[in-house]
């Protein structure tokens, strides 16, 4: 090891303690009055300090240099904050920066790690920095060292090795040997003046109070002579300080007192006590009695066995005195509380005795002597609830937490009574040590104030918290008192109306002549109930449900009444607005289903005692679903809230229009004498309904459909009435629309077969009653089958084939559709199976999907996709066949349902093109493949015929748009031969071929394909 290692770091320690005597040169005064001067100025302090010891280093290298700047401002940190510490840590920072070298990088965060060390440090030892040890300082310092040390294996690792090797012992062994020494040194200097002050404050206050204080204080010797005493002790004791000075404070002592002062004095003196409270008397110059609690401190010198004794005296003459008194009077006040209704209880906690007066017992139900002699019977009484309550109140006063006790809790008695029992106490008597040696107190049955207590809080809190409004007034209705809901109904707060009249409530809502009556039921009756307007604060009326009863008068009050009253505007409008709601149309105003009943039931009733007759008219409006398809359901409201005002127009104020819901409305026409009026009415509706609708910026044309039903004549219920009316209704649809039609029994049977068909259905699907028919669809361009459409049959077991005409809208309206549809899907599917398996046919089968099944939320598109891969079917072979109709819908289900068959690869064919509202958006946004234009196009297609132009307009736009079309209904050569020439792609009718069963659709168009397949597989070619 180089001695001129040691020699630098010499020169470095010095450099050190010239920082500490500098800084010792500071006067802290100075240093808290500029603190911010202060700061930068011993930042820069340290910062040159550290520059000269990084010029005098230890240089193992070029570029790398070793010094104790790391302790600098580790302690830098640790004692003189973030600022200066900062400050120091740059300077060096640039300096040797400046110096560059190997080493530079490494150097600069070894200052950086230093400080912060450093601050670290100081924030969890800031409290404690003038009691850090030696021991912890010698350890910091290592800890600290030995990570700069680690740090230089961040240089080339061969560089750093040879560098721990040189300097490690070096640095740490001195370095936090160095880190200790100049620490403590740091914490003397910095703490030295603290202390100074610190011991000069109390020297000031002691002073302050020796002189000027309140209390007596005197310095005693180990002899027992006083030393030095303060004006107000001689003044106490009525000596001067000198003849004080000249007696031993034993012999002023009063003679009763000495020997228990001198045994805790002789403690002291022994060491065996540093301070001691004791009450004792001593005798005043004039000979007079002076009581006093005096404090004794002692004070020791380790050094030379030095003691001092510092006593303050505080006068309770005067407080004894009254004891004095009080004590005498004793006797007095028992025989006062043994006459009077009140328990007195004293407790001798030295003696665990327990005395009570003749009252505390009979609160027990037991005698003075059982009481007395059992003390524990009044605990034993107390409720478990309270037990705890009580029990914890006497262990305050007997571990000295309080002197005085007040208490309230129950107790059953030995009669079993519970009572409420109020118990007060306080300390009396304490030994030396100020521990309690006697309680007395008294102990008394509230049970009845309780009671009474119990009665006014509920009275008072009904009356205050109760949300009705409450009053008090005279008979001249002069108000007295009002609760705070009174003030929040009214709006006045209690103030304004204390003293004022009832009448500053009037409404001008209620009649005057009320008033009259009210008052003259209260002068007979002294009670009222029932229903005011009143007016508010700020002129609002509302309506009240008040209830007034009188109040017996007494002597010294005359007749008062209490007002009772709730605001019931809200519920009252509540009620009416959910009657209205229940009975009429939220849309329209008009009466609905539910008040239309009640009217008719009415009338019926009515109709029988007077024999009136009347009509009931029930209509429908035609084309309405389309117009809230296309215009949207904004403008569909539009619609009906003028049928409405058109249809109030064509009657009188005596009849009645109500609306069911959707668009069917039903007229009531009252006490007819004939059925002209009826009719004209019915014309006048019609009319008015045919007149065209603005809905906005578009104009819309409907028409109703009416059904007429008369009161006797066609029935004799509301029930009845209503069947009738809506079967001539739908019979006015049926004949046409725009049109009423009356009742006749004739609806009646066809309504009745429905119901029979319905039935039927229900028994064919359980039953399997229907068969698929498959009707061919033939390329026109060659004339070849490359398609057929499905057709459901109901082959009935009586009545046979059953048109599916007549069964698919009962389907559709019972929902019987979806069960039938899944049958057809699945046959389908099969059939198409059947004929590739068999034939190796590459037909499609167009299926007819209702819109009742798109929108039936139950129906998966995964179910029948599955059956298409189960029975190994190219989806391209399966075509779905919808109406315009559902291209309109605005369902998501729909258009998710239909958008799934798409992507699975079954193609869509759009049947009956150009009978509805065709969109072509919805053409373009669902990718068509097929339009099949409506047979009514067809059957009079002739060479320059408007159906002609029609057809070609639709296949050139469809193929504009990619899709191909299929003509329904060709009958005729001259049909089929225009509709090629037009560019038509497929035909179907029974110009080719009637709808035919599976077996006579494989013979007539399958078996041919199959021979040829068949002789081939049969030679091998």
């Amino acid at each position: 090891m180089n001695l001129n290692i040691f020699l630098s770091f010499c020169e470095n320690a010095a450099l050190l303690l010239a920082l500490v005597y500098l800084y010792s040169l500071f006067p802290s005064y100075q240093r808290q009055s500029h603190l911010t001067l202060w700061q930068l100025g011993m930042g820069v302090l340290i910062g040159i300090i550290g520059v000269i010891i990084m010029m005098t280093p230890l240089v193992f290298e070029q570029g790398l240099l070793f010094d104790t700047r790391s302790v600098l401002l580790c302690l830098s940190g640790l004692f003189f904050g973030f600022v200066p510490t900062l400050i120091a840590a740059s300077c060096m920072a640039l300096y040797r920066y400046n110096l560059a070298g190997t080493g530079m990088f490494v150097g600069i965060a070894m200052l950086c790690f230093s400080g912060l060390f450093g601050l670290v440090w100081r924030h969890f030892a800031k409290r404690k920095l003038d009691d850090i040890s030696y021991l912890s300082f010698y350890l910091s310092g290592l800890a600290l060292h030995f990570l700069l040390l680690l740090s230089l294996l961040l240089l080339p690792i061969e560089l750093g090795i040879d560098a721990i090797k040189v300097v490690a012992i070096p640095i740490l062994v001195i370095f936090p040997i160095l880190t200790m020494v100049i620490g403590r040194l740091f914490s003397s200097v910095v703490f030295r003046e603290r202390d100074m002050q610190v011991r000069l404050q109390e020297d000031f206050l002691f002073n302050s109070q020796f002189d000027i204080g309140n209390i007596g204080i005197s310095i005693t010797s180990k002899a027992k002579y006083w030393l030095k005493v303060n004006p107000y002790l001689c003044e106490m004791f009525g000596y001067s300080e000198s003849e004080l000075k000249a007696l031993t404070w034993e012999e002023l002592t009063y003679p009763d007192d000495l020997n228990k002062d001198l045994l805790l004095y002789d403690k002291m003196v022994k060491g065996l006590l540093d301070e001691y409270e004791i009450d004792k008397r001593f005798v005043a110059k004039d000979g007079s009695i002076v009581y006093t609690h005096v404090t004794v401190v002692c004070r020791r010198n380790t050094d030379n066995n030095g003691f001092l004794v510092i006593a303050g005296f505080l006068d309770i003459t005067q407080h004894k005195l009254a004891e004095s008194a009080l004590l005498q009077s004793k006797e007095q006040l028992d025989l006062v509380l043994d006459s009077s209704e009140l328990g007195v209880w004293d407790w001798d906690l030295a003696q665990h005795t327990m005395n009570t007066n003749r009252f505390s017992a009979d609160i027990l139900r037991c005698t003075t002597e059982a009481l007395n002699e059992h003390p524990k019977m009044w605990l034993d009484a107390i409720q478990p609830i309270d037990k705890i309550k009580f029990l914890r109140s006497i262990c305050d006063i007997r571990l000295g937490h309080t002197i005085n006790q007040r208490i309230e809790y129950q107790l059953t008695n030995l009669q079993g009574e519970t009572r409420w029992i109020l118990q007060t106490g306080k300390v009396v008597d304490v030994n030396d040590k100020g521990q309690p040696l006697r309680v007395c107190g008294t102990v008394s049955d509230i049970t009845d104030i309780k009671q009474f207590e119990e009665s006014l809080s509920v009275a008072a809190s009904v009356y205050q918290n109760s949300s009705e409004a409450m009053s008090v007034f005279t008979a001249e209705g002069i108000i007295i008192d009002s609760n705070p809901a009174f003030s929040l109904i009214t709006g006045f707060n209690r103030d304004e109306i204390q003293g004022q009249n009832l009448r500053i409530f009037q409404s001008e809502l209620q009649p005057r002549k009320f008033y009259d009556q009210l008052d003259k039921q209260l002068n007979q009756l002294g009670r009222w109930h029932g229903e005011v307007w009143m007016r508010r604060k700020n002129g609002e009326n509302y309506l009240i449900l008040l209830t007034i009863n009188a109040i017996s008068k007494t002597k010294a009050h005359k007749a008062r009444f209490v007002a009772l009253f709730s605001d019931i505007t809200e519920k009252k409008q509540t009620e009416e607005l959910i009657w209205r709601q229940a009975n009429y149309d939220a849309l329209t105003g008009l009466p609905n289903r539910r008040m239309l009943m009640e009217f008719l039931s009415n009338e019926v009733l009515h109709g029988d005692r007077q024999h009136n007759h009347f009509a009931l008219m029930f209509l429908d409006l035609d084309y309405f679903k389309e117009i809230n398809d296309t215009l949207g359901h904004d403008m569909g409201d539009v619609l009906l809230l003028e049928t409405a005002e058109r249809l109030k127009s064509c009657v009188r104020e005596s009849d009645v229009v109500a609306r069911l819901g959707g668009d069917e409305f039903t007229v009531v026409l009252t006490n007819l004498d004939d059925n002209h009026g009826v009719e004209r009415v019915a014309g006048q509706m019609l009319k008015r309904l045919a007149e065209p609708y603005t809905l906005g910026e578009q104009t819309a044309y409907i028409s109703g459909s009416i059904g007429i039903t008369l009161f006797p004549d066609d029935a004799t219920t509301t029930e009845a009435l209503l069947k009738n009316a809506d079967q001539a209704m739908y019979s006015a649809k049926t004949h046409g629309r725009n049109r009423f039609n009356y009742f006749t029994p004739a609806m009646q049977s066809d309504a009745q077969k429905r119901m029979e068909l319905v039935q039927e259905l229900k028994n064919a699907i359980i039953q399997q009653q229907f068969e698929l028919y498959y009707q061919p669809i033939v390329n026109l361009t060659n004339e070849k089958v490359i398609k057929a459409e499905a057709l459901i049959r109901w082959k009935h077991p009586t009545i046979g084939f059953i048109p599916p005409a007549d069964f698919i809208p009962i389907a559709e309206e019972t929902g019987m559709i979806i069960e039938i549809g899944n049958w057809v899907f699945n046959q389908a599917v099969k059939q198409s199976a059947r004929w590739t398996e068999m034939f190796n046919a590459d037909i499609q089968i167009s299926i007819n999907k209702s819109p009742v099944q798109f929108k039936d939320e139950t129906i998966d598109v995964q179910d029948w996709l599955s059956q298409i891969t189960e029975h190994h079917v190219n989806p391209s072979r399966i075509c779905i066949e919808i109406t315009e109709g559902l291209l309109l819908d605005k369902e998501q289900n729909v258009e998710a349902k239909l958008m799934a068959y798409r992507d699975a690869g079954l193609e869509v064919s759009l049947d009956d093109f150009g009978t509805g509202y065709s969109s072509l958006s919805y053409l373009r946004k669902f990718n068509i493949d097929y339009l099949k234009i409506d047979k009514s196009f067809v059957n009079s297609l002739m060479p320059d015929s408007n159906d002609l132009s029609l057809c070609e307009a639709i296949i050139v736009m469809a193929h504009k748009l990619g899709m191909k079309v299929i003509a329904e209904g060709i009958e005729t050569e001259q049909q089929r031969a225009l509709l090629e020439f037009a560019g038509c792609d497929y035909g179907q009718g029974y110009w080719f071929s009637h709808a035919l069963c599976h077996e006579e659709f494989e013979q007539k168009y399958l078996q041919q394909r199959a021979e040829p397949i068949q002789i081939n597989q049969f030679t091998g070619r």
